[in-house]
């Protein structure tokens, strides 16, 4: 069977092989261009740069950025479509355009990396165009690197003028901010009478120490009047008011009354000095009139003392106490207002320190703000003017190699083409042959074959492993017992009580194994039965049986032909065996003919011989599909076993071969099954029943 497959397999193959060819001759040539370029990164965002994310974001739509995205405009439709539509302008194909799809398939961009199959992160691009013209590949790669040059250099010029735009407008709205926040200073320091923040605080801390001070003087001095006021009034309680005549001297109510008025102005000008300047006009009429109350008293002096009359007049200590007590009181509540006075000053240097914190706040805030606008203002103005002197620099990729394309084409490789041809030749040969031989009717019990054919099955053979398969010279040996399904098909065929002498033939279907084994088994149970039997090996292609007993070369079958007068017992051709009453006739020295080559008077004669040799006869003849041999002995001999096989005969084979036997003349046709299912057929548990015993 494998002569089969192969033979098979390497039909298609070179039918295969034929069509791998034809279809390499026929397909159209494919010719390579390449050209490389370097895709520089032009990284906007770095540690030296002038412009805003959101600027650099603008530029970005137009710029280079890296690498990946470059080849990944590079692969892109839209470049490969306008450089093959200036192809065919240039070139005057507009057909060209028809096979855009078709060139783009074959169209590549590589780096060195993806080369060896790693991840994309060289910049080195190598552009791979392919098509049926060379020039036309050729031309397709410069265009590429053209149009993609154009396409960047565009991009990056409208980016950099919608950056410059939205600077521009940028620039006018900061310098609007700018000036609104100047305005804003300017009118909140001169509301405030704000020249320096700094100057204002420590001019509020003085007034509010000079307050203070000026408030516990007052309330000291207050104090002071009424503990003398209240001495005064304890003093009188214990003086009379009048005393005997005399006289005697006492103070005048004019100096008193001069007096106190001098001390309330002085306590005024004190007020007054603490708040404002010696040049104010309040301070120099209040100073004035204290001086003019002085000059009064010193001219009253030489008054100070006026005589009385003697005799019960008011008591002059009373008068002076109770003139004391009287101005006294006066001092306490001019003190009073000048502690109230004091009191409201303090306030009102409180007020304004409170309210300094709020206006320091207030006008550091919009000092910041205008700062922050200015600081703004220039920035954008920097940018602005960073751009503008890009506007000269256009960026585009270095071709490092100019469009070249190969002088031979890349395609189609016949070599590949007759390779993969004959592969798929022999694969789909294999396929063909296993297919056929699946779809062959397999039998696999003797039960199933004898339902199929009609036929009795005599005798099966078990499929065995080889490591449990015996081979021919096992037999030969002395001891050696058959199958004891043979066995029981001699038992079989010895109750049938024919007459002696008998001839039976066992050939095969093709090229089936077990052929001359199952003549060996049977010929052995025959004579272990008593009776003599002679196997006759009939097969000079093989001469299987006359192998396994080791008669190759010695005088058989082929000699009895060839003598002109037949021997009597068979002395010299007929050859025991070592088991009883089994003897073999082996094929012969001539091994060059066979039955089907020798005349009917030679058959008969031969056959009379072997009648009278033996009780039984056992013919190994070759396959009766594939030799006459079989047939021109069928009509001749008793019976006829056909051996088959459950693993390599087909179905068709059996009726095929049955047919020709009884055509030939055969009068009995049974069949002898080998490659049996070993589990299911009769006998077949003989060892493990011996094992189990």
């Amino acid at each position: 069977m494998f002569k089969f497959h192969f033979k098979r397999g390497l039909i298609f193959a070179i039918l295969g092989l034929a069509v791998g060819g034809t279809i390499a001759m026929l397909t159209p040539k494919v010719y390579e261009a390449s050209a490389e370029l370097l895709l520089g990164d032009a990284p906007i965002s770095n540690a030296a740069t002038t412009l805003a994310p959101d600027v650099q974001r603008i530029l970005g739509v137009g710029q280079a950025t890296d690498s990946q995205t470059e080849l990944q405009v590079l692969k892109s439709q839209s470049i490969f479509f306008q450089a093959l539509r200036n192809v065919a302008r240039d070139k005057n194909e507009p057909d060209l355009m028809g096979d855009f799809v078709r060139y783009f398939l074959m169209y590549d961009v590589l780096t060195p990396d993806t080369r060896a199959g790693a991840e994309v992160k060289g910049s080195v691009a190598t552009i791979r165009v392919r098509a049926n013209n060379r020039d036309i590949a050729q031309e397709i790669a410069r265009q590429i690197t053209e149009v993609y040059n154009e396409f960047r250099t565009t991009n990056a010029r409208n980016g950099l003028q919608n950056a410059i735009r939205y600077l521009s407008a940028q620039e006018v709205a900061s310098k609007k901010v700018l000036d609104e926040a100047e305005t804003k200073y300017k009118n909140y320091a001169a509301e405030n009478g704000i020249v320096n923040i700094d100057q204002s605080n420590s001019t509020a801390t003085q007034l509010e120490g000079a307050a203070m001070t000026r408030l516990i003087e007052a309330k000291a001095l207050k104090q002071g009047a009424e503990a003398e006021a209240a001495s005064l009034e304890q003093a009188l309680a214990g003086i009379p008011r009048t005393i005997a005549s005399g006289e005697i001297n006492s103070r005048s109510q004019t100096v008193s009354q001069l007096e106190s008025q001098i001390a309330q102005g002085r306590l005024e000008l004190d007020r007054l000095r603490s708040r404002y300047l010696e040049d104010h006009p309040r301070v120099q009429e209040v100073a004035k009139s204290v001086r003019s109350m002085d000059a009064q008293l010193k001219k009253l002096n030489p008054e100070l003392l006026t005589p009385s009359q003697s005799g019960n007049t008011p008591n002059p200590v009373y008068q002076g106490l109770q003139s004391q007590l009287a101005s006294a009181k006066a001092r306490a509540e001019s003190y009073q207002y000048q502690v109230q006075e004091a009191e409201n000053f303090r306030n009102e240097v409180r007020e304004r320190l409170r309210s300094l914190p709020t206006n320091e706040g207030q006008i550091r805030q919009l000092a910041r703000d205008q700062i922050l606008a200015d600081q703004n203002f220039r920035r954008i103005k920097v940018q602005l003017d960073d751009l503008r002197t890009r506007q000269d620099s256009t960026q585009v990729a270095a071709v490092l190699a100019p469009a070249q394309a190969y002088l031979n084409p890349v395609a189609p490789d016949v070599s590949k083409f007759l390779f993969i041809g004959t592969l798929a030749g022999l694969c789909l040969g294999l396929i063909y042959s296993f297919a056929v031989e699946a779809m062959k009717l397999r039998v696999h019990t003797s039960h199933q074959l004898a339902e199929l054919t009609g036929l009795p099955v005599v005798a099966t053979i078990p499929a065995m492993g080889r490591s449990q398969q015996k081979g021919l010279k096992s037999y030969a040996q002395p001891g050696a017992k058959p199958n004891e399904s043979f066995r029981h098909m001699g038992y079989t065929f010895m109750a049938k009580n024919h007459a002696k002498p008998r001839l039976i033939m066992i050939t095969g279907v093709g090229s089936v194994p077990g052929r001359t084994s199952s003549a060996v088994q049977f010929a052995l149970a025959l004579a272990n039965s008593g009776n003599r039997v002679l196997l006759v090996d009939c097969d000079p292609v093989r001469s299987l049986a006359t192998r396994a007993f080791d008669a190759e070369g010695k005088s058989g079958l082929s000699e009895l032909f060839d003598r002109g007068t037949l021997p009597t017992t068979g002395e010299g051709v007929v050859l025991a065996t070592p088991h009883d009453n089994l003897f073999l006739l082996p094929v012969g020295a001539d091994v060059s003919k066979g039955l089907a080559d020798r005349s009917t008077e030679q058959m008969d004669a031969v056959l009379a011989f072997l009648r009278a040799s033996a009780d039984i006869v056992v013919f190994d003849a070759p396959p009766c599909d594939m030799f006459s041999d079989a047939s021109r002995l069928a009509g001749s001999v008793d019976e006829v076993c056909m051996v088959v096989s459950a693993s390599t005969t087909n179905y068709a084979q059996i009726p095929n071969g049955y047919e020709l036997l009884t055509r030939a003349g055969a009068k009995e046709v049974s069949l002898i099954l080998t490659d049996a299912s070993p589990n299911e057929e009769a006998f077949a548990g003989t060892k493990n029943y011996s094992k189990g015993a």
